[in-house]
């Protein structure tokens, strides 16, 4: 996913900055579809099998026993596959940049010289089929009008999701299944809902006991809006539990799980309803320049007791490992947090 100025965020043509990082227009609705639990649900996967069934967000989809040239033409799934040892042939662009914000290191120089395939929302089919794939992965809320059903005349193609809370985590264990590593991304979940129970209860007080806005700002720096639990750009804070603050009048754009609308400057004080603000991990200057002389935000009750602060870096998180590497962030974002509402 492209990624708005300062954000890992899946958002078209860099329009916005979202708020903590990303490859990544402010998303969009949920998918009706859901997966089930344990994500693909795997069938004659025998050792001589030539072919398995696996079920996606769309049904059953017949793939390669064991796929040796997976495509991703999504943002999420290439973290989950060098995870799990898997190299894929073919990803959209974005994984050359070494931006901190982006991803974590690991996935930068796992992925920076595997072809590429276009923006996830602006494919190049051709290239696709250049890496002669057996799999695809595609998170098809975003494919144009006629995509899928040309990926599907080059590979099967593995359907994906990943709106709502927790909604991620299914995707992963989807994608595990998929290329037949159940009980690896399986041991990989299990680590990383032990590190997020661990600061629950460590952090339950200040969890507990504060509304948080996660905060960002659109473009030229004019506007700003916030992230909601379920969003992309949230999900280790919907893991710890964290209570967002409800959007006022005016910001809720009727999808659930969905950014604000993007507002005026002058409407900032809208952020009044949240004890703890948390920036974009590259929004740095918004808040000390932009921000600095702005009277309604120096007025906000966060902003008068000092709860300010800069979200982890690389927040779309893609995979249980990534998720537990931010986790371990959080947990530093978290300290001081806490910190701050004892003293």
């Amino acid at each position: 996913m492209t990624r708005p100025r300062t954000s890992a965020a899946p958002q078209p043509r860099r329009r916005l900055l979202a708020v903590a990082a990303a490859s990544l227009v402010a998303v969009l609705g949920a998918s009706s579809c859901s997966a089930s639990g344990d994500g693909a649900k795997e069938a004659g996967a025998g050792k001589g099998s030539a072919t398995r069934t696996v079920t996606d967000i769309a049904g059953e989809v017949e793939v390669p026993a064991e796929p040796k040239r997976i495509v991703s033409v999504d943002f999420y799934s290439p973290a989950t596959l060098v995870d799990l040892g898997v190299k894929p042939v073919g990803v959209v662009e974005g994984f050359d940049s070494d931006d901190p914000d982006l991803r974590p290191k690991r996935y930068h120089d796992a992925l920076k010289d595997t072809p590429t395939i276009g923006m996830y929302y602006e494919l190049n089919i051709e290239a696709v089929a250049q890496q002669n794939p057996d799999m695809i992965f595609a998170e098809t809320r975003f494919l144009r009008k006629g995509e899928l059903k040309r990926l599907q005349g080059i590979a099967p193609v593995v359907q994906l999701d990943a709106a709502g809370v927790g909604a991620w985590k299914e995707r992963t264990l989807m994608i595990g299944a998929a290329i037949g590593k159940s009980a690896e991304i399986k041991k990989q979940a299990a680590v990383f809902e032990k590190r997020a129970d661990e600061l629950r209860t460590k952090y339950a007080d200040v969890l507990a006991d504060n509304k948080i806005a996660v905060f960002a700002y659109g473009q030229d720096k004019t506007t700003w809006g916030t992230y909601p639990a379920g969003h992309f750009y949230v999900p280790v804070w919907d893991a710890v539990g964290a209570k967002f603050r409800p959007f006022t009048e005016g910001e809720h754009k009727g999808v659930e799980g969905s950014v604000s609308e993007w507002l005026s400057l002058e409407q900032i004080g809208k952020l009044d309803n949240a004890d703890i603000l948390l920036y974009a991990y590259g929004a740095k200057d918004f808040v000390d320049e932009t921000l600095a002389d702005n009277t309604v935000w120096k007025n906000l009750p966060a902003v008068k007791n000092g709860m300010v602060f800069r979200n982890i870096p690389a927040s779309v998180v893609s995979s249980f490992e990534w998720g537990t590497e931010s986790l371990d962030a959080l947990d530093g974002v978290l300290a001081q947090i806490d910190a701050k509402a004892r003293s």
